[in-house]
């Protein structure tokens, strides 16, 4: 009886330690999916920024040159709204994620996460076919406007162009 009644309270004691491994393994599970939800979050803030401080470069370098180049690629720089757009999206992003984060399923959050790593993975596409444009147009301004590809240089146009980065 005495038998029993060990192994019966040995098996109790084994399912108490197991349920609470358990519940440690989903609180990990949780707080990486959250620290990682920060972590893109701000990497975005800070691509969006070297995004727009690019953009500005280009633009600056752009109104250098001959009206006759410049029309079209001066209104397609102008996406100053649309990165401030971005940026107030992800201030929501993480307003949610303060407000409701803590009672938020973890299926959500690693949406969430996900949501922001697509936004980032389409804002480097994005910065790399402005980068493509900007290396296109200075090869083309240098052609009829030779000082434009020193010009450009000084912005880091054309020859030694800025990969966009993900990290």
């Amino acid at each position: 009886m005495l038998t029993k009644l060990l192994i019966a309270a040995l098996t109790l004691a084994a399912l108490v330690v197991i349920g609470l491994l358990w519940r440690l393994l989903q609180l990990r599970r949780r707080q990486d999916c959250l620290r990682s939800f920060m972590d893109s979050a701000d990497a975005l803030e800070r691509e969006l920024h070297a995004c727009r401080e690019r953009m500005q470069n280009m633009h600056r370098w752009v109104s250098t040159l001959p009206s006759t180049l410049t029309s079209e690629a001066l209104a397609s720089l102008n996406l100053d709204p649309l990165v401030q757009k971005a940026l107030r999206d992800l201030l929501q992003q993480r307003l949610w994620l303060r407000d409701q984060g803590g009672a938020a399923p973890l299926a959500q959050l690693r949406r969430k996460r996900a949501d922001i790593e697509r936004s980032r993975q389409t804002l480097a596409e994005h910065m790399g076919k402005l980068e493509s444009a900007g290396e296109a147009l200075a090869a083309a301004s240098s052609e009829s406007h030779p000082v434009s590809a020193l010009i450009a240089s000084a912005y880091g146009i054309g020859g030694d162009p800025r990969p966009p980065t993900l990290h």
